[in-house]
This record gives structure tokens, sequence and C-alpha cells, in this order.
């Protein structure tokens, strides 16, 4: 009877009693709810080119068509932009995209980071026109004993350290045409390294193409 009379004057002066466990389902739900905005999809942070970038890697990849040597991806991350270079390339050309798995937006582990990647990719594998490369990119980039590649497109770490070295192996590997994205503001030590090694032939939006004659 008290708790029923409580209940009738809280009810009337606006409150809402609620249940302990009740309460806690709410701020479990408020909790999933959060967790799950945080990883939710971000096309800004999927590795994605803005429209007109992707205009002018297509154009990269028909002048790299006309060249002898694979096409070199340095950063897979989830295969969008090897997808659509696999689109824009020769059918006899290969294309060799490169990555560890160490880092995503989505904070998915290595393993399942690979994992799903490696199903983005699976057509385009096992047509053969895909060689997805599960490996740290220096490493790999050193021990390169291929043809000399017709295009490098390096988009993966944008510190200095990591462009001026992907640019440096993609020389030593005698790549024809080297290009990246994120040359701006935000990323210095894309453009440092760019200007060091050789400087900008050619740039659309943060896409570059380092000037190699």
């Amino acid at each position: 009877m008290l708790h029923s009379a409580s209940k009738r004057i809280l009810t009337g002066l606006g409150y809402r009693m609620v249940r302990v466990s009740e309460y806690e389902d709410q701020v479990r739900r408020e909790a999933k709810r959060q967790q799950l905005q945080t990883i939710s999809y971000d096309a800004t942070l999927d590795g994605s080119l803005l429209a007109e970038e992707y205009g002018f890697l297509r154009e990269l990849v028909q002048q790299a068509n006309a060249l002898p040597g694979p096409l070199i991806e340095i950063g897979t991350l989830f295969g969008r932009t090897t997808a659509k270079m696999a689109l824009w390339k020769d059918p006899q050309k290969k294309i060799y995209t490169i990555d560890d798995y160490s880092w995503n937006p989505w904070r998915l582990s290595p393993q399942m980071h690979y994992q799903l990647t490696e199903l983005v990719l699976q057509y385009l594998v096992d047509a053969g026109h895909v060689i997805q490369v599960r490996a740290a990119k220096d490493e790999w980039l050193a021990q390169y004993a291929g043809p000399p590649p017709a295009l490098v497109f390096c988009d993966a770490d944008h510190s200095y350290e990591a462009t001026r070295s992907d640019i440096q192996l993609s020389l030593r590997a005698g790549a024809q045409l080297i290009c990246g994205h994120d040359y701006s503001a935000e990323h210095p030590g894309v453009i440092q390294a760019v200007e060091e090694c050789g400087g900008l032939q050619a740039r659309t939006a943060s896409l570059w193409l380092l000037r190699t004659r």
C-alpha cells in the first residue's frame, strides 16, 4: 500500500519510478550506441579519394597501361582504390597491393582487417588481376625483384620518413610513374618528402605525381 501510494504521489508530480535493472539496461544500450557510433562508417577515413582525385589516378593508370611492368599500391586498407585501379588497368597487367594491416579506422584486429579486405578483393585475386600481399611495405619493396613497375601509388603512412622511404624504394625498383595521396597542409611530411625527392610534376587536389625525369 505504502509503495503504491508513494508511486501515485511521485507520478502525480511528474516522476517515473524505474527498477534498477531497467536503468542499467538503458545505460548499457546507450553505451552500446556510443560504441557503435565511434566505429561507424566514415567515408573520409576508409582510404577513399575525392572524385577529382580518382579521375587523375585513372589517367595515371591509363598512362601506365602503355608502359611495361606491374602496378604497385602501397597501402591497401579495405581495397576500394585497388578495385578501381583494377577496372582501369590493362587486363594483362597485375596489381600488387601491399599492407601489413596494422591500422584501420574501424578498430578491427589485424586478422579481421586482413580477412575483410581479402573478401572485398577475392574476385580480383581469383581472376588474377590483383595480388594481395600482407607484409611490411619497406621490407617488401626492398626485396622486390620483378620488372620495373609501370606505376607505384603511395597511400599508407603519410609521415615524412615513410613517404620518403616509399619514394626512394620505388625509384630503386625502377618505377616509371610514382604518385600518392595526401599532398596537403594536413600532411606536411608528404609535401617535404615529395619536394626533396624530385618535386611535383602534377597534382590534383591532394593526389600528387612525382617528377622523375
